[in-house]
């Protein structure tokens, strides 16, 4: 072993030494969003510290029309603040977190980026002039709550950047490789119709889509579409059975993962999602329906339950009946289902095991 500069003790592929890290967490809120979007100007946020150093001061820069030719999007740069009194020269290296806060509250856009710094003179930034695109999402208010825009910040910092045990790992850690965006293109090409391949007919309204995403998601689908159907033949699947705007829904969950509607269209989607086997949209609109159970629905939630093979919301539903039998038996919902003597059967024999006991 040789001595190293940098005081360590070191091999022949290099050296070793302990890093310092120190954190920061910060929630920028934008009111009037868009005053600053039609003014156009470069706005930047108070003043903000780390934990353990309230020396270096960072702030945000957001351009709200986008940085350079990034039109369409809003930009977001992280930067040392000119009133850092640190009088350090030393590098500091930061990872940073960026998203967007919904009006739900959760995360959106995640971007991960990192960075190393001179503290003096702040004069460097890093960022994105694509943080987020002023789309369809954005434009209907997912993002904006009363024309607020929140973004977070959760950042990292090392006074020393890792040294790894040979050259080649050192260049290759200069590579930053982008966060994958498959799915965000999937999404705009089907709000764009672009390349769609199949129509979804459903009471005179046309759905266009992409089979290899249906099929994809989908079995039944898929099934459609690797064999010679009929379907397949024309390009075109119509549907009968279930709502427009269900498979409007649908469609959006397919392309998302997610569904803005779910909370008043659980019902109609369960059934919808057990005719095209979309297991996780199956599971999603059980626990919904789980989740606002009364004694005044109980009956048609057990009734959809059963009918659609969700066995664990079927469970749940049949436990809270046998808790409030009285309050349950004597509603309307009840009625229009105690012809179906296999179910009542069922909830009897819960009822009766639990008195039993």
């Amino acid at each position: 072993m040789s001595s190293c500069l940098c005081g360590s003790v070191c091999k022949s592929s290099g050296c070793k030494t302990e890093i310092h890290y120190d954190e920061a967490s910060y929630i920028w809120t934008i009111t009037d969003f868009d005053f600053h979007e039609a003014k156009g100007e470069r706005i930047s946020s108070p003043d903000f510290t780390s934990i353990k150093n309230d020396q270096i001061k960072w702030n945000l820069l957001l351009y709200p029309n986008g940085y350079s030719r990034a039109a369409g999007y809003i930009s977001l740069f992280l930067c040392l603040s000119e009133h850092s009194t640190s009088e350090k020269s030393e590098k500091i290296y930061v990872k940073m977190t960026y998203s967007v806060l919904t009006t739900a509250g959760e995360e959106y856009k995640k971007i991960f980026l990192a960075k190393e710094f001179h503290h003096f003179p702040p004069n460097n930034a890093c960022g994105t002039s694509q943080f987020i695109k002023k789309d369809a999402t954005f434009k209907n208010n997912m993002l904006l709550l009363k024309n607020v825009l929140r973004i977070r910040c959760e950042l990292k910092f090392s006074d020393m950047k890792d040294i790894a045990e040979n050259s080649h790992q050192r260049a290759g850690s200069c590579i930053r490789v982008p966060e994958c965006d498959l799915s965000e293109h999937f999404v705009s090409m089907f709000e764009k119709q672009e390349l769609t391949d199949v129509v979804l007919s459903v009471n005179g309204k046309d759905f266009s889509a992409h089979k290899v995403v249906l099929a994809a998601h989908s079995p039944v689908f898929h099934a459609m579409f690797k064999h010679n159907t009929k379907e397949n033949q024309l390009n075109r699947v119509d549907i009968e059975d279930v709502d427009e705007q269900v498979v409007g829904e649908m469609l959006k969950y397919i392309y998302t993962g997610k569904c803005a509607n779910l909370e008043t269209l659980a019902g109609e989607l369960l059934a919808a999602a057990d005719k095209y086997d979309l297991y996780r949209l199956k599971t999603m609109c059980g626990k919904t329906l789980l989740d606002g159970l009364s004694i005044e629905n109980a009956a048609s939630v057990l009734a959809l339950a059963d009918m659609h093979g969700v066995k664990e919301l079927k469970t749940e539903v049949i436990k809270f009946i046998v808790s409030k039998p009285t309050e349950v038996l004597a509603t309307e919902g009840w009625k229009s289902i105690r012809s179906n003597f296999e179910l009542v059967d069922e909830v009897l024999c819960l009822a009766l095991a639990r008195r039993s006991d």
